[in-house]
């Protein structure tokens, strides 16, 4: 019986695309913000009973070599987080002595992160927008400033420029606002158009699963339990307070 060799490049060209691109058609989803200044416009909810945005907290995990990997905390829906437990376990660690757990204990944190639909004004495309803390409150900061007010309406809104600067490896977007000016997000066509191609950012908040959680948790834990205390040394100043004492 001779092989199809048609279809088993088919077959091929599947699985590559399978193995390659499914991540990489994700990702493609999110605005990349570049260092300078990127304009867009935050879109609003599909709906008056649906929030602009998405919240939800990340632990960041070690994966690989040198890689880490992206954990949604449990307790954004009121469930018990292993990573949590881990979180505080490491830090009674270090406060007991074992400091060589406070870099684990800081790369775990549970750090808020915000998803937004917004309007690329320079491709026209809906993408989602991924913002840790300081940048969201510029956004909400501006929603309730009565100069601006809900800067995602889409005949009277602003659009938002955000400018990412880069201080040694940490990005800094302290000048970031919105502009001064309110316009129409375009015609009525094209409005209806972009909020047709709104992202559920809501399912972006995923509940991850308690034994693959508390896995994560348990490997931190048992690779980073240290050899032995190691006490601060004491300044002059607190061993003379302690003689006074």
């Amino acid at each position: 019986m001779a092989i199809d060799l048609e279809a088993l490049r088919a077959k091929h060209a599947e699985l590559q695309e399978n193995k390659s691109g499914g991540n990489s058609s994700f990702l493609s989803n999110f605005f990349q913000v570049k260092e300078g200044t990127n304009i867009v416009r935050i879109l609003p909810g599909k709906d008056d009973d649906t929030l602009f945005y998405a919240e939800t907290k990340i632990h960041r995990i070690p994966e690989g070599e040198g890689g880490t990997r992206n954990v949604h905390c449990r307790k954004v829906h009121g469930e018990k987080c292993p990573l949590c437990d881990a979180y505080y376990t490491l830090w009674e660690r270090v406060n007991k002595g074992y400091k060589e757990n406070e870099t684990m204990a800081r790369q775990i944190k549970p750090r808020a992160r915000y998803y937004m639909n917004v309007l690329n004004r320079e491709t026209e495309e809906v993408k989602i927008l991924s913002v840790g803390v300081i940048l969201f409150k510029k956004v909400v900061a501006a929603m309730l400033d009565e100069d601006f007010g809900d800067i995602s309406d889409l005949t009277e809104g602003h659009d938002f420029k955000i400018v990412k600067i880069m201080e040694g490896q940490w990005p800094k977007y302290d000048q970031s606002q919105p502009r001064p000016k309110s316009e129409k997000i375009g015609t009525p066509q094209q409005a209806a158009a972009y909020m047709e191609q709104l992202h559920n950012i809501h399912e972006l908040v995923k509940l991850e699963e308690y034994e693959d959680v508390k896995q994560y948790a348990d490997n931190i834990l048992v690779s980073n339990q240290g050899d032995s205390p190691k006490k601060e040394q004491e300044s002059d100043g607190d061993y003379l307070s302690k003689l006074q004492g």
